[in-house]
């Protein structure tokens, strides 16, 4: 039943929230209102005094509001806001939201809110709270460019911080790591939630009985009751869970790795998730699962991700090691009576991220914080530290974090870190070197790129929904990733080959500033498609209507780095052995030939530009 009174006045025993059943379920004097028709629960226990009763009114009239459609994420904006207000306005000696209204203590009340250092979008959304105050009149100071407070407040004004990408070396290591403890556990996963079982039970049978004070000597004497110690695989039993939390966060990595998926996506995985199907004699893993975000009203709807074989094995890792845990749970079910309670703890129970029932004050559920300390404690176990190369990398690819990461540091992750990192890779082409760890992996960039770059075809192919946030990501990437590389030839690439790149070469040596165009200039000429750039196996081409199968060789918009002049000594000496093989075999092929040998000349040429050494190719030598 929908939560929608006809109710005016507030008064302490208004039922604000109804059942499935219409029955009233929770009333206006409780600090937690579970609203089960949107499955949030509004608390307002972080709140206080005059603070409390105030948030209260202006969540209730939101509740009432029948037009209003994204009722859950309003109300937690205003929540969050209320409480970020109440802090602030209590910090400098107010007791209600009323204190701003008087000029000295809004200029207080502003000086507190901007030590905060909160982010430009994270203020946007607490001063949803501002204008329902200003509506209700517990606020009647007349504040309405909401975007330029925002600016004000947040320390560095309007600039959005990315999600971090990982550098190539650390996302290497983390993925390895991963991947390696998901494969040896794969196999053993029911026997670890089995020893898992037996100790628990052992270890909480102990505490009745206070056997022992130690727990020391508690985890000592339960991993006896252990009758398959599981030698050799590295499992720790650990009552408070340390090594299981390992463990999870090495999934959730391998699944959010080579999915590029959120968190709360991720979360609805469960083990009928993957599937393998089949397109253009590719066979292209799947997973899928509920995307809320884009959706008007946070409407749930099925969408699907492409991934690897590996997430099957995480998600039955993950799952199957913890049933333990998923059976103790269930012991608890039959002591809650009502049925909505009862659903909804049924429905947590099937989640694939389980806390541990045993340990006080946990609901089945694993939330943020938890999730969070898993990937902390996985990364921390692999121990690796930022090298000066990862941290010049960091700096370079996170530009609005720079400096955060230093030399020696372990660079913790967080869930989005990995939808990031997995678009820059995947644009940046080093997804493939990045799942080459695993042999099987090998096709997992065709796949991928047939997917992203012609994912509507795919999609529909398969008859599925396709990420749509994602995809604007990867094409902001893909044009930043652009950027970078016309950078580097503009400005910094000290030798340059090919027309093009021998008139950069002069435009730079012409001019006052070591900087030919900036990154901002470069980045809007793109975005204007005055500019662009396209990589082919010998170098670069700078014209906008480049076709990719031209011949590069007489390319007048050819340019050439010293990078692609490397890579094209292989590519000379397989050519030399080709040219050679045709003329020893008389085959009558002279314009072949004679291709072939104007493309060794034209590789000479650009190695001669880049001052790399080499043996020149003496035709007539071989000539009989």
């Amino acid at each position: 039943m929908d939560e929608a009174l006809q109710v005016d006045d507030c008064n302490e025993e208004v039922a604000v929230s109804f059942d499935t059943e219409g029955n009233p379920y929770s009333y206006y004097s409780s600090d937690k209102w579970v609203l089960w028709s949107i499955d949030f629960t509004a608390s307002f226990t972080m709140l206080s005094g005059k603070f409390k009763s105030s948030a209260k009114k202006i969540v209730f009239k939101v509740i009432n509001d029948i037009n209003l459609k994204s009722k859950k994420s309003a109300i937690d904006n205003l929540l969050s806001g209320a409480s970020v207000f109440e802090h602030c306005i209590k910090a400098c000696g107010g007791d209600d939201y009323g204190f701003i209204d008087n000029d000295r203590n809004y200029r207080l009340f502003l000086q507190e809110a901007k030590n905060r250092k909160l982010k430009y979008k994270t203020w946007k959304n607490h001063l949803i709270f501002v204008s329902h105050a200003q509506k209700e009149g517990f606020i009647k100071r007349s504040i309405d460019n909401f975007e330029k407070l925002s600016i004000y407040l947040a320390p560095n004004g309007d600039a959005v911080s990315q999600a971090v990408c990982l550098p190539e070396r650390i996302a290497s290591v983390y993925y390895k790591n991963a991947i390696e403890l998901v494969e040896r556990l794969h196999p053993f996963r029911h026997e670890i939630s089995k020893a898992y079982n037996e100790f628990t039970n052992e270890y909480k049978a102990i505490i009745e009985t206070n056997r022992y004070s130690s727990n020391l000597t508690r985890r000592k004497y339960a991993i006896k009751k252990i009758k398959n110690s599981l030698s050799g695989l590295d499992v720790d039993f650990d009552y408070g869970g340390y090594w299981l939390s390992k463990l999870r966060g090495a999934c959730y990595i391998v699944i959010a790795a080579f999915t590029g998926c959120r968190d709360g996506e991720i979360k609805s995985f469960g083990l009928d998730s993957y599937q393998e199907k089949k397109y253009a004699g590719i066979t292209v893993s799947v997973l899928n699962g509920i995307h809320t975000k884009p959706n008007i009203g946070g409407v749930e709807r099925n969408t699907s991700w492409v991934t690897v074989a590996i997430t099957k094995k995480a998600i039955e890792l993950l799952w199957d090691a913890f049933n333990f845990a998923r059976e103790g749970w269930k012991c608890k079910v039959n002591a809650i009576h009502h049925r909505d309670e009862r659903n909804k703890y049924l429905r947590d129970i099937n989640s694939l991220f389980l806390t541990l029932p045993y340990l006080g004050g946990y609901k089945p559920r694993a939330g943020k914080q938890s999730i969070s300390g898993s990937l902390k404690t996985f990364v921390y176990s692999v121990g690796y530290r930022a090298s000066f190369d990862d941290v010049k990398e960091f700096d370079r690819l996170n530009p609005t974090r720079k400096g955060d990461l230093k030399v020696g540091d372990i660079l913790e992750v967080h869930p989005h870190c990995f939808r990031r990192t997995f678009a820059v890779y995947l644009v940046r082409n080093k997804l493939a070197s990045l799942l080459d760890i695993k042999h099987q992996f090998k096709h997992m960039n065709i796949a991928m790129t047939s997917w992203y770059s012609n994912q509507a075809n795919i999609a529909s192919y398969f008859d599925m929904m396709i990420d749509s946030d994602l995809q604007d990501e990867i094409a902001g990437e893909n044009k930043n990733y652009t950027a970078d590389i016309l950078y580097h030839i503009y400005n910094e690439a000290e030798t340059l080959a090919g027309p093009e790149g021998r008139r950069i070469k002069n435009l730079r040596a012409k001019g006052d500033s070591t900087i030919y165009l900036s990154k901002e200039e470069i980045l809007k000429q793109i975005e204007e498609a005055r500019l662009s750039i396209v990589e082919h196996p010998g170098g670069y081409c700078t014209n906008p209507s480049c076709d990719r199968i031209c011949d590069m060789t007489v390319c007048q918009y050819k340019v050439v780095t010293i990078e692609k002049a490397r890579s094209l000594i292989p590519i000379k000496e397989k050519l030399i052995a080709k040219h050679n093989s045709l003329v020893v075999s008389g085959i009558d092929m002279p314009n072949v030939i004679s291709k072939i040998y104007y493309e060794i000349r034209s590789i000479e040429k650009i190695l001669s530009e880049h001052n790399i050494d080499y043996e020149i190719f003496n035709e007539k030598e071989f000539n009989i």
